[in-house]
């Protein structure tokens, strides 16, 4: 049966090293891919950070 195409944007970017090692051992512990373990992730941030009153807000 085909799959169902997701309505979905490409985006490239650069990862700091680093950050690209831990995204790779979560993704190895998880058995996740990139693109579900990212989007997840980013998911969870941006939800939490646009919960905040705007006046809230921070990065960090």
């Amino acid at each position: 049966m085909p799959q169902i195409k997701k309505n979905s944007k490409v985006m490239n970017m650069k990862l700091d090293a680093s950050v690209y090692d831990k995204l790779d051992r979560f993704c190895t512990e998880t058995g996740l891919t990139k693109t579900v373990a990212t989007e997840r992730i980013l998911d969870k941030y941006l939800t939490d950070y646009f919960e905040q009153p705007e006046n809230q807000r921070s990065l960090f």
